[in-house]
């Protein structure tokens, strides 16, 4: 879970990337909303290198030699991410999908042999942990394409100097995310700026189709601008766990500056984590 709710905040920094021509250095607030403890994640971004940076996560990519490294900073680990292992991990993901899709079709039959009550009671627990292939759950199967929809709610705010309207997000009705989305125009930057993103979004692919991936606009940047009715960038975003809201990131600064090129290095005396594949029934 940590895991993901990490992409997804990754991927919301990506979509304050800075020029292609020039660093861009981001500055976000992070705050887990149970706690409301608030924590500062900062995002590096240059044409082909982004380095993001969480209290407990470090991500950077290398469009140059098409590498991902995801380092855990409390572990002083690390996890290489290739084009190769991407492809085989995406395999691993689809035989696992076909599993669990048998495995669903197995556990509808027996929930037609339930009492209405109990069936409905079961029903209801399963979706509310967002298992696919049951009513009301958040990840469809191959036979149910997940049902993505962006919301306005009417709402707007200033944030980072500009002023960005809410969207809900909802994945088969259910919420997951709420964005508030600026133009990019109006933080001064274009789609130029997003080189990155589209370079990162295309070594993501293999895997991003996968049922077992949270899905997330930002990994199909064109997919939220088409729904969206326009280029847009999140300067808010709240992530949503079930039904509840978790955590929330807040751009608070866009910089411009000259990032030393170590930045994007894989930093020394880190132990190498093989990547973790799909489980095993």
């Amino acid at each position: 879970m940590r895991y993901n709710l990490f992409l997804g905040t990754t991927l919301l920094l990506l979509g304050v990337c800075g020029s292609a021509m020039a660093g861009v250095v981001v500055t976000a607030t992070h705050t887990k909303l149970d706690t409301r403890q608030p924590a500062t994640a900062t995002t590096y971004v240059e044409a082909d290198r982004l380095k993001m940076v969480n209290p407990d996560m470090t991500m950077i990519f290398r469009g140059d030699i098409n590498r991902v490294w995801t380092i855990d900073t409390q572990k002083r680990s690390y996890v290489e991410m290739t084009p190769e292992t991407m492809q085989q991990l995406g395999g691993q993901m689809s035989n696992f999908s076909a599993q669990m899709s048998a495995a669903q079709a197995q556990m509808q039959a027996q929930l037609a042999q339930m009492p209405p009550e109990q069936r409905a009671m079961m029903e209801q627990m399963l979706a509310g942990r967002g298992l696919s292939g049951v009513p009301g759950g958040r990840a469809g199967g191959p036979s149910a394409p997940p049902q993505s929809v962006y919301t306005k709610t009417g709402q707007s705010k200033t944030l980072a100097n500009a002023r960005c309207d809410v969207y809900r997000w909802t994945i088969n009705g259910n919420p997951e995310q709420e964005l508030c989305l600026a133009p990019i125009a109006s933080v001064g930057l274009s789609a130029a700026d997003f080189q990155v993103l589209e370079r990162f979004s295309k070594f993501m692919e293999p895997i991003m189709s996968s049922p077992m991936i949270p899905r997330n606009s930002f990994i199909s940047w064109n997919e939220m601008n088409k729904a969206i009715g326009f280029q847009g960038m999140p300067l808010e975003t709240t992530i949503f766990v079930g039904t509840s809201p978790s955590q929330q990131q807040t751009v608070t600064k866009i910089e411009r500056m000259a990032i030393p090129a170590n930045t994007f290095d894989l930093p020394a005396g880190l132990t190498k984590q093989e990547i973790p594949g799909p489980p095993t029934r």
